[in-house]
């Protein structure tokens, strides 16, 4: 990349993609992790580095914005875009005693591995990462931070959750249901 950004918020990542739209600017992401499909970099682009973006919050009573009156709460965990498994295994796990479904690679980024599916370990008991993905911070193309779930822009959620990461935005905060640990 000719021009990169080292976002800390929504806000720096709306920033970016104005500024890219407005001058006719390619742009790329990089989270925390890695890409094997070399989304992360292309000549002549700005790219929008998320790793600093990295805080995990652990929530014990969940339900997401706009959800109607009565729905149940879950446990979950605000992961931000810049994460990496490593850093979602060490809160969730080691400090949060409880289980979310990841990759096995820990180098990995959360948010690349769920918005590109997320099979791992006990995905045939939990399902993959994008199936317990309940709630998304995304920064649209026209540079809108939007959250977006099952009830709000239910299409572009339901585009998140697997169809490839950046492919319809740009993911800052991801909102995963946790488990008991098996």
């Amino acid at each position: 990349s000719a021009w990169a950004l080292a976002a800390e918020s929504a806000e720096d990542v709306a920033a970016a993609v104005k500024f890219a739209h407005r001058h006719g600017v390619r742009l790329v992401v990089k989270g925390g992790g890695h890409s094997y499909h070399g989304t992360s970099n292309a000549p002549d682009s700005l790219l929008v580095w998320t790793r600093r973006m990295n805080k995990v919050e652990m929530l014990e009573a969940f339900v997401p914005k706009g959800a109607p009156a009565g729905t149940a709460a879950l446990p979950a965990v605000h992961v931000g875009a810049g994460a990496m498994w490593i850093d979602a295994y060490d809160e969730i796990t080691t400090r949060g005693g409880r289980y979310v479904q990841g990759g096995g690679c820990s180098t990995v980024g959360v948010a690349g591995l769920v918005t590109g599916g997320g099979f791992g370990s006990f995905s045939k008991r939990f399902g993959t990462a994008a199936s317990n993905l309940l709630e998304a911070e995304v920064v649209t193309a026209d540079g809108r931070i939007r959250v977006v779930n099952a009830w709000r822009d239910p299409e572009l959620f339901w585009a998140l959750k697997g169809g490839g990461g950046g492919c319809v935005g740009v993911v800052t905060r991801l909102t995963l249901r946790t488990h008991d640990l098996p």
